[in-house]
Order: structure tokens, then C-alpha cells, then sequence
């Protein structure tokens, strides 16, 4: 279950940056894409420049300003018995950001103070009542069950610059500005397009691994309805349940579909389901699986199965194994080892930065009025973010924001870990493919919809 909600715009891995793959592609990437080429000098990140820096210190006004100090909050799940260590990479993040940003100078002279608010999942909302009384703001974090945040937060009056959101009452939330907000009747259907052209006997016959829990099923559905609007067709959508003990009946069937690729949505774990296709002679052309899969787990399971088909992820933003042509990577990693030598780096991580940059840069350019209203319009006057190049351009204004319409596909491998597959990607903006056709209208398939 955990792994079908985080499933919906974030990665987890549990060592490091999940492979070691290299590139070939071309270094350079258009300006919206990269920090190529630009210095970065001190408190600049990427290339936003000054988003932290030093300053009076005055003039901040609201709750969680304590004298020269910003007490911010942050959510995540490390807590959660079901999964521990979910998300743990929001608070890693945040003291990494906090520990540079301040020795910056910090936002106009005040220090960045971060409380972690461990939600274990069911918690959420007693977390934000605790911010409430605390916090000035939430910034880089999010929580797999977050619909039960919502109300507190907006009844305490509690601005926040998320990291993700999952439920469609957190996208829709007020008080809130997401550099990475989902939409349920918008579909970022590039990655599904791309591998249908690079592989056309799979426009044919896609099999869908869904989910038959009610909050999870959509997706699935939407991914059908995405997959259809291209012209294609879809075998399955298959209803699995939350804890899968045995994938073989499961692929059986999708084999017995007439499937020539899988689209894996709400799993994790890939051993299990490579080691099912081994058994069952299912050889799809191509499997997809959600960022989840984004881990050293999968690149070890790479390493150890029998078989492994032609397994792709996707992203909005530059992978971590990118960093050694694209200087704002190199500067993300490296303020994540100053912190914490040997944490996670995967698509936590990114959205994390994401969310920090855009807090940071917005409460910057505030100055001496410094409150979570002027952060907020600030922060949604963007229409083309980039968190210094490290995804792709976004408009944060939540009255007009559409999901980004780039897409960058990495191919798991046996050998190198995952590598950016420059073919299959068919880049027309830096490394990432981008277009109007990248995103199609759906039905939202939740209640009324």
C-alpha cells in the first residue's frame, strides 16, 4: 500500500544514489534544463542565485520566528511500522539544506531551525496540530496519507511548500504552493509514448499492474485511459492486492492477456516480479515501473535474477547519476555529503530540494518583510521553475500550474546500475523530451468523477 501511494510522484532507495551508471549524452542542455556553464557562488544554488544570504535579520513577522531564528517543519513517515524508514530522506534533506543555507547567512541573517515531524503514516494530523503551535511554515516534506492534514493546516492558518502531495484534497489544498503538485486529470503520458515508439509491436497490448485498493485503483485506470488516448491498447488492468506474497499468477495472467509490456505502478520490490516473468516465460519488450523502483534494491536485483527485461523508470528532473555533467547535481550531492556522508540520494531527495530551493529563494527575496503571505505569492510567480536546473520548467502558480510536459527515461542494467537511455528518451530540450503531447486530459476515476 505504501509503495502504490509514494508511487504517485516520488522514489525511494535505501542506500546512496541507487546505480552507477555513466551517459553519453551531450553535456550541454538548454538553460532551462541545467546550471551548465553558470558559477555558482555562495548561496546560490544551481542557477538561482542568492537564494540564501545574510542579512539584519528584522522585520520577520509570525509564528516559529523565536529571535534571529525560522523554525520550519517538516513531514515524513520514517516512523511508520509498515515501512520504516519512509521518507526518511525528507528530514535528511532538510538538515542538509538548513546546515548550507545558513552558513550562507542564512535568509536575510535569520537561521533556518528544522522540526521533524514524524507522521508514521496515520499521524499526519496530529504532527501538523504540533506545527501549528510551532512552525512558521512546512517546507520539503510530505506525508503517503496526507488527506487528514489538510483541515489542521488550514484551520491554523499553516502555509506550506511541499515536497509531494499524494491525495487529491492536499493537491487541491489552500495555503499551499507545490513545485511539484499532481493533478488527477492531467496525465504525463511521455514516457509511455516514447517506449510505445521505440518498441511498436507493445502498442499493441500493454498490461497495467494496478491496485484493488480504492485510493490506488485510479491510477491504474488513468493509466489505461492515457495509453488508449495515444491510439493504443491496454490487456489489463490488473486489480492486485496490497501485499502480493507470490507474483506468479499475477504475471500468468498478464502473460495470458497477451501483454508485451508491463507497466508495474504500485510494487517495489522487483525481484520477486523478475523472477515470476523467469518462471512463467512472460518476456515483455519492456517493463515500466514507478519511481519507487528507483533503489539499490532494484540495481542489486538486477544484478541477481535470472532474467531481466528491458526495465525502465522516469523522471522530470536530472538524475543523480548525471552529476558529472550537470554542476547543480554535483552541488545537491555534495550538500547532502557535507551533511550526511552516505545518505540516500533518489527522488525524495530531489523533491525535497525542490521545495527548499523555492522556500528559500521566495523568503530571500521577502527582505525585511518576511511573512508567510509574501513567501507564498512570491513563491507562485514562476512560470518557469527549475529549482536552479535540476528539473524540468514548471509554472508555480497553482491557478494556471499543469504537470511539466518533459519526461527523462533511465534503463535498469545489469552491469553499470541505472543510465539515462539517450535512445529511448529521443531528447529535444537537454537530456529530457518535451512537448504538449506529453500530457493528455483523463478522467480523475475517483468518486464522481
Amino acid at each position: 500500500m505504501v509503495a502504490g501511494l509514494v508511487a504517485v510522484g516520488c522514489g525511494r532507495s535505501s542506500s546512496s544514489s541507487p546505480g552507477g551508471g555513466t551517459t553519453s549524452a551531450a553535456t550541454s542542455a538548454s538553460a532551462s534544463a541545467t546550471s551548465s556553464g553558470t558559477a555558482i557562488g555562495k548561496g546560490d544554488f544551481g542557477s538561482e542565485k542568492k537564494v540564501c544570504a545574510s542579512g539584519p535579520a528584522t522585520g520577520a513577522s509570525g509564528r516559529g520566528i523565536v529571535g534571529k531564528t525560522i523554525h520550519l517543519g517538516v513531514l515524513g513517515d520514517p516512523g511508520a511500522a509498515a515501512a520504516p524508514g519512509l521518507e526518511q530522506e525528507f528530514f535528511d534533506a532538510a538538515d542538509a539544506f538548513a546546515k548550507w543555507c545558513n552558513a550562507a547567512g542564512g535568509i536575510n541573517g535569520y537561521q533556518l531551525v528544522v522540526d521533524k515531524l514524524d507522521a508514521k503514516l496515520f499521524n499526519g494530523a496530529q504532527e501538523v496540530i504540533q506545527a501549528c503551535q510551532r512552525d512558521f511554515m512546512l517546507v520539503g516534506g510530505g506525508n503517503a496519507l496526507d488527506a487528514s492534514d489538510v483541515k489542521p493546516r488550514l484551520a491554523c492558518n499553516l502555509g506550506q511548500v511541499p515536497a509531494y502531495t499524494v491525495s487529491p484534497e492536499a493537491s487541491a489544498a489552500g495555503l499551499q504552493v507545490s513545485p511539484a503538485a499532481s493533478f488527477p486529470t492531467k496525465y504525463p503520458v511521455g514516457v509511455l509514448r516514447l517506449l510505445a515508439l521505440a518498441f511498436p509491436d507493445t502498442q499493441k497490448a500493454l498490461g497495467i499492474a494496478g491496485s484493488n485498493l480504492a485510493s490506488l485503483t485510479p491510477q491504474g485506470l488513468r493509466a489505461q485511459q492515457a495509453y488508449e488516448e495515444l491510439g493504443y491498447r491496454v490487456t489489463t488492468v490488473q486489480p492486485r492486492p496490497a501485499l502480493v506474497d507470490n507474483y506468479r499468477p499475477w504475471i500468468e495472467q498478464m502473460k495470458q492477456s497477451g501483454a508485451k509490456a508491463d507497466f508495474e505502478i504500485t510494487a517495489q520490490d522487483p525481484t520477486p516480479i523478475f523472477n515470476a516473468m523467469n518462471d512463467t516465460g512472460f518476456k515483455p519488450e519492456w517493463t515500466l515501473f514507478a519511481q519507487t523502483f528507483y533503489s539499490s534494491k532494484s540495481v542489486q536485483a538486477a544484478k541477481s535474477v535470472p532474467y531481466l527485461p528491458n526495465s525502465y523508470v522516469y523522471f522530470a528532473n536530472l538524475p543523480w547519476e548525471l552529476a558529472d555533467q550537470f554542476p547543480v547535481v554535483a552541488q545537491a550531492k555534495s550538500i547532502m555529503e557535507a551533511s550526511k556522508p552516505g545518505a540516500n540520494l533518489d527522488a525524495f531527495t530531489a523533491g525535497a530540494f525542490n521545495s527548499w530551493v523555492l522556500w528559500a529563494e521566495s523568503a530571500t527575496a521577502c527582505g525585511s518583510t518576511l511573512t508567510q503571505a509574501c513567501i507564498l505569492q512570491k513563491a507562485a510567480q514562476h512560470p518557469a521553475w527549475t529549482a536552479g536546473g535540476l528539473y524540468a520548467p514548471v509554472n508555480t502558480d497553482p491557478k494556471v500550474q499543469v504537470p511539466t510536459n518533459c519526461v527523462v527515461i533511465m534503463r535498469l542494467t545489469k552491469n553499470d546500475g541505472f543510465v539515462y537511455d539517450k535512445k529511448v528518451t529521443n531528447p529535444n530540450n537537454g537530456v529530457y523530451n518535451c512537448g504538449p503531447q506529453n500530457i493528455v486530459t483523463v478522467k480523475s476515476f475517483q468518486t464522481g468523477s
